[in-house]
């Protein structure tokens, strides 16, 4: 077979699977955000968390959004959006939760209403968030379940403490001796 013709064959070997997935159908959700996400916006939240997502609100009413949160120290997020969809520019507490945390902020096109109970609460808890522009309000009833608290030393990663001399008795002498304790050389940079 002469080259060029082994190297149209390779080509399209190569090509093929390409334009087939081209061609497939794509079933990605259209839900992907077109704002940036950030890592820290995702990091804390409750290993247990069930909320409806982007509930249909009303303008100029109070929609009832129910959640059911494990209590393990981390955050339970409800999305909310404008049609778009598109983050809320405000949202203010009209009504506090008696036992735990609220805090409203953008992540990506939506709008975020995370709820952090108190440690060690479980039982019922509500609270009212208006979101502006417009006068929608969301009313959360929060049901708390016990759940164990996460340890603080699985989320703090562990840091390289500076070595500290080592202090040995001397064997002719009741005055204990300083010893640097070992350490690896350093490596010179290339």
């Amino acid at each position: 077979m002469p080259l060029p013709v082994r190297r149209a064959g390779f080509w399209l070997a190569l090509l093929a699977p390409a334009a087939l997935a081209a061609c497939a159908k794509n079933d990605a959700p259209l839900s992907q955000s077109t704002r940036p996400i950030y890592a820290a916006d995702m990091i804390g939240a409750a290993k247990s968390c069930t909320v409806p997502d982007n509930p249909r609100l009303v303008d100029a009413q109070q929609t009832e959004v129910p959640m059911t949160v494990g209590n393990d120290g981390g955050w339970c997020g409800l999305r909310v959006s404008r049609p778009g969809p598109e983050p809320f520019d405000a949202g203010l507490l009209t009504s506090r939760a008696a036992h735990g945390r609220v805090r409203v902020q953008s992540v990506g096109d939506w709008t975020r209403i995370d709820y952090t109970p108190d440690a060690g609460f479980a039982g019922e808890d509500s609270f009212v968030i208006r979101l502006l522009p417009g006068s929608t309000s969301v009313k959360v009833n929060a049901r708390v379940e016990a759940g164990t608290p996460a340890t603080a030393a699985a989320a703090v990663p562990a840091v390289a403490q500076p070595a500290r001399p080592v202090v040995t008795p001397a064997a002719t002498s009741a005055r204990p001796v300083t010893k640097p304790a070992r350490t690896a050389p350093a490596r010179r940079a290339r």
